[in-house]
């Protein structure tokens, strides 16, 4: 997965596609263009521009046009809703505002939208991820029209609704908080090399932090400060230290930057500037705006020690110029925010720029699918939050069987055991009464109670006999949550792998296993 720090101006080429759908609408309408001749997935091409520059920068968060601009594939239009109209509406099905993009499901929204990458465009990065600026500089919407017509069958994927994210890197990854070792230790530590900047819930002071230490059974979280308050231009050269004690059952801590101390998240809710949680095997760090707060903080970054021993104030870089327009909040999001369609700045042009990674995005609408491509972020002027998209159906991709299945402790439940060869849609319900759960996809023909496990009784998904299909991860009680899998023929196993540290019990040694049959 190629991942980039910060939110491009595509190749003159793509420009000149750009000017010309421009010259075919009136100000602020998407501009609708359909190619006459049939995709090869079965349905017509269309080339859309959508307005998602939600008033440009610096609009207040209360104007009318600071908004997601909502978009329905089927009727090819802009739905006309505001923010907290789209809350309950299931008439769009994708959304654009500025680079974020989030689709109607999960967290987003009441529909079941949900959204996969089909290709990944790998060689846009070279072997470490990084851009390779002579394929971007080089890509147009012509030359990469063969990719988007190649993506013809997207049995085989599995699809994820939006989520909440914090801003705040937190995956098990070197560029996050904390660190995974993987089996068989499952150890996770601090990753004190990387750094963020932190805007307060009232945007008025800020912090510079890292995680110094993890104690995992207990999930004691060390944060190391450095503070610059209300009436200060710079971050104190005196460090304080913070350590959230959450407990080995979970749950999470606030600190207020401008008293140093740790406060009560939900009584002093508009003050809280940091949030540290942890539920189930999701480690994250939260900032008081956006999805995660009612307030205006957010966060800047990451930065390594080096770069992070640079900014030694809260509102200017190393350079003296302001970064107050910098910082970031925590957003909804699944498929576009793992997977981000643009590289930035990849020929370090001023002012940077977004290219386009012509990614091909697969949209399951819950009634179809449909394959899209991003071609441009710009409009004929240059201005920034003007996507150019071009999508198509994918005729009769819509034919999964449905598995419903429910975890509970102690048990994986589906409402059948044997299915069709063929894409397989598993419907699956937390039923608690009090863990995080997932489910687990394994083929092999070993005994269902005898597969290969690690030290703490957890199934070891790499070993010998065992072919790992595919997983749906952290699901709180009573959330639901989908995934479709392309299904051979053969014997399976359906479990619930967690190991929970806290209570030293691996859900799968505890008996939330079940055979299952693809015929």
């Amino acid at each position: 997965m190629n991942k980039l720090k910060q939110p491009l101006f595509q190749s003159t080429s793509i420009a000149l596609v750009v000017i010309a759908l421009s010259a075919c609408g009136g100000d602020g309408d998407p501009i609708v263009t359909e190619t006459p001749a049939p995709d090869p997935g079965g349905g017509e091409v269309t080339t859309t521009m959508i307005d998602a520059t939600a008033g440009g920068f610096g609009v207040p968060p209360g104007d009318p046009a600071n908004k997601y601009t909502y978009f329905n594939l089927a009727t090819k239009a802009v739905v006309e809703l505001t923010d907290t109209q789209a809350a309950t509406s299931s008439d769009w099905h994708i959304a654009f505002k500025r680079t974020n993009i989030m689709l109607n499901g999960g967290v987003s929204g009441p529909a079941n939208v949900k959204g996969t990458v089909a290709d990944a465009q790998d060689d846009f990065y070279d072997a470490s991820g990084d851009p390779v600026a002579s394929i971007f500089s080089d890509a147009t919407a012509e030359s990469e029209l063969s990719a988007f017509n190649a993506v013809t069958d997207v049995s085989s994927l599995t699809f994820e609704a939006d989520r909440n994210i914090p801003y705040i890197k937190g995956d098990g990854s070197s560029d996050g908080w904390w660190l995974y070792a993987g089996p068989p230790t499952h150890a996770v530590s601090a990753n004190p090399d990387q750094w963020w900047l932190i805007k307060s819930a009232a945007a008025d002071s800020y912090a510079k932090f890292h995680v110094t230490n993890i104690v995992q059974v207990s999930r004691d979280i060390t944060l190391e400060l450095y503070i610059q308050g209300v009436a200060e231009s710079a971050y104190s050269v005196t460090p304080t230290s913070w350590t959230a004690a959450i407990g080995a059952a979970g749950g999470s801590r606030c600190f207020d930057i401008d008293s140093a101390t740790e406060v009560n998240c939900t009584m002093a809710a508009t003050e809280w500037d940091i949030k540290v949680e942890v539920v189930g095997q999701g480690w994250n760090i939260w900032t008081n705006g956006g999805v995660s707060g009612s307030e205006s903080g957010g966060a800047f970054g990451s930065f390594d020690t080096a770069d992070a021993n640079s900014y030694v104030s809260g509102t200017h870089g190393p350079s003296g110029t302001s970064i107050t327009t910098m910082y970031r909040q925590d957003s909804a999001g699944g498929t576009f925010k793992d997977n981000t369609w643009y590289a930035y700045n990849v020929l370090n042009q001023s002012p940077p720029v977004l290219w386009p990674n012509y990614r091909i995005y697969a949209i399951d609408t819950g009634s179809g699918f449909y394959k899209m491509q991003i071609l441009s972020y710009y409009d004929q002027a240059g201005l920034s939050g003007n996507y150019t998209l071009r999508y198509a159906p994918l005729v009769g991709a819509n034919n999964a069987e449905t598995v419903a299945v429910s975890l509970t402790e102690w048990a994986v439940t589906p409402d059948k055991t044997t299915v069709n060869t063929g894409p397989v849609t598993f419907n699956v319900t937390n039923d608690g009464p009090v863990d995080v759960h997932e489910l687990v996809v394994i083929k092999t023909d070993l005994a269902l109670d005898s597969l290969p496990v690690d030290a703490n009784g957890n199934v070891d998904e790499s070993a010998t006999g065992i072919t790992l299909v595919g997983e749906i991860e952290h699901i709180a009680v009573g959330a639901n949550a989908n995934a479709t899998f392309n299904l051979v023929p053969g014997n399976y196993v359906l479990i619930c792998n967690i190991w929970d540290a806290g209570e030293q019990e691996a859900h799968y040694a505890e008996g939330m296993r079940i055979a299952f049959t693809v015929q």
